[in-house]
């Protein structure tokens, strides 16, 4: 038996590991040299205190310590366990620790092995921290080249990015014609900030050479502390100071080689501790938003466009076809005749090109007819000699008519059978159609000339009125208004309210609350009375008649109505 623990005695104070022995009360009855080594701390600071006690050990693992105590001393084998804790310097350390029962002559005792495992888990953290990142920039890529509305996506992507890296706020500040940045997009990250619409036409980037320098050198800006700035960046930190920002993040938007704006993370409450792995994350996510930018450009040119120049697009290498509303095919180029069959004019789409009874599931082109945007989508076709085609298909409008509908839409297949769909190859596909846009500039003119008459007559016809009529959105700014509605008001006919708040005319916050109320209830407001006040400063009784306008998902949109005035000290 001596022998046996003269043994134990030498594996003890020689393992590699630390070994704890512990009372059966908790208190520590031994420790080997490697405890002392791994966690700072003597043997003479630990010995015969409970281990309960020691500050090791955050408070919240004190009941799970207790709980396996409890059923190794009843028996039960107790699996090993990973945890965080404090060294004597007050660094932290990841351990493993497996606990057992032991008997020493007479005496038992509980065994702990405490294995550091900081390495292996920090570099599982960073492993774990790489898989999120990467998966966070592939959900940012797939919103962001979807079909979607690209301004809430990039909103939404900016709020998720300036969530995820505990940022005060994020944005996206773009150069006006006069070379100034603006807000593009601006989104509060954290509860409890209010918004803070700064001016920045008055703030010259180029007058801050230390930060152009830092841009130049790393593609980023950083600054940690705004305080801690070297002396040669002051011009920067006085701006940084009086809009109270400890620490700012700055990515350039880049479209086609050149600076369009910026991208930002600030943090207003302190100074943020960002790392290597935030700077490579938001780096990547700014280039997917400068392509989405780019891409959203592209379309909003686009749009509109009525009419083809059939020498330009015969040179095309894809397949390209123009359709109406019913899906017959009214043009193709030479390539489609190559590809799909001579004749493929005044026959249905999805007869000749994928040989089906019925319109596809779901179609390009109708998605075009019903908004007008563009829709892309890996799509299978079927050639002149019965072999199927993987084809990325590409839908804009081509002719709008005087209502603003799309009744033509223009189609390209581009062929990706034997090659992988790059995003180069979408950009290709609408620089080709920015081509065709540049050829319909003259009958796009003609359709404008025909919608300003449509206009004048209408505003005619308003303005005939003995009533004051108006049209703004929802809460917001008022976007029609006839002469009636500027006498009321004591308005010269000339002056033009359009784009002033709606708010900024009731005098009664309560009337205007039950009045949104009601339209949003009932649909209408009728004989609807109430106060406002003129922009002379002089208040007056009106009636309001309106009704409310919602877009196609059912969310108000609008508010049209009339208003007309009523005689002094009448009540509601």
């Amino acid at each position: 038996m001596e022998e046996l623990e003269s043994k134990y005695r030498q594996l003890f104070e020689h393992s590699p590991e630390s070994i704890v022995l512990l009372k059966l009360n908790g208190t520590i009855f031994d420790v080997n040299h490697a405890t002392e080594v791994q966690f700072g701390y003597k043997k003479d600071d630990l010995l015969n205190i409970n281990y309960l006690t020691l500050a090791a050990y955050p408070s919240n693992l004190i009941p799970l310590f207790k709980s396996r105590f409890s059923r190794l001393l009843e028996g039960e084998p107790i699996k090993p366990i990973e945890f965080e804790i404090f060294k004597k310097d007050g660094s932290k350390a990841w351990i493993s620790t497996q606990i057992s029962l032991i008997k020493a002559g007479e005496e038992q005792f509980i065994q702990a092995f405490l294995i550091d495992i900081t390495e292996s888990k920090n570099f599982e953290q960073k492993i774990k921290r790489k898989l999120e990142n990467e998966k966070f920039i592939s959900t940012i890529s797939s919103k962001l080249i979807g079909n979607i509305d690209i301004d809430k996506a990039i909103s939404e992507s900016l709020l998720d990015m300036g969530i995820l890296i505990g940022a005060t706020r994020a944005y996206i500040l773009l150069f006006n014609e006069k070379d100034s940045l603006e807000f593009y997009i601006q989104e509060w990250c954290a509860k409890g900030i209010e918004p803070q619409m700064i001016n920045l036409t008055t703030i010259d980037y180029k007058k801050f050479p230390w930060s152009s320098k830092q841009s130049r050198e790393q593609n980023f800006i950083y600054i940690k502390d705004v305080l801690k700035l070297p002396e040669e960046a002051s011009a920067i930190k006085r701006e940084l100071e009086k809009l109270k920002i400890n620490s700012l993040l700055v990515f350039p938007i880049i479209i086609k080689n050149e600076l369009y704006g910026l991208m930002g993370f600030d943090n207003i409450e302190r100074v943020s501790k960002w790392e290597e792995e935030d700077f490579y994350l938001l780096k990547t996510t700014s280039e997917i938003i400068s392509n989405a930018l780019e891409r959203k450009w592209s379309e909003e040119t686009l749009k509109g466009s009525h009419q083809l120049l059939a020498g330009i697009i015969s040179s095309l290498t894809d397949t390209i076809y123009l359709v109406d509303n019913d899906l017959n095919i009214i043009w193709v180029n030479n390539v489609a005749k190559q590809t799909f069959g001579m004749q493929l004019t005044g026959k249905k789409c999805y007869n000749v090109l994928i040989h089906r009874g019925k319109p596809c599931k779901e179609c390009m082109a109708l998605k075009t007819f019903l908004d007008g945007k563009i829709h892309e989508k890996e799509k299978e076709y079927v050639d002149i000699i019965g072999n199927k085609m993987v084809c990325w298909t590409t839908s804009s409008a081509a002719g709008l008519n005087l209502e603003g509908e799309t009744e033509l839409a223009i189609v390209i297949i581009r062929d990706i059978t034997a090659r992988t769909l790059t995003e180069d190859s979408l950009i290709q596909s609408e620089i080709s159609l920015k081509l065709l846009n540049e050829t319909l500039v003259q009958k796009v003119e003609e359709k404008i000339r025909e919608l300003k008459e449509s206009e004048k007559k209408y505003k005619r016809m308003l303005n005939d009125l003995d009533v004051g009529f108006y049209k703004g959105e929802f809460k917001g700014k008022l976007l029609i208004h006839n002469t009636a509605f500027n006498k009321i008001l004591g308005l010269s006919e000339s002056i033009s309210l359009v784009g002033s708040k709606s708010s900024q005319f009731f005098v009664n916050a309560n009337d205007q609350k039950d009045y949104y109320k009601h339209l949003l209830g009932e649909g209408y407001v009728k004989n609807f009375i109430s106060q406002i006040k003129t922009p002379d400063g002089k208040i007056i009784d009106i009636l309001l008649n309106s009704h409310l306008i919602r877009d196609n998902k059912g969310n108000p949109k609008e508010v049209e109505g009339t208003i007309t005035k009523l005689a002094k000290n009448i009540k509601k």
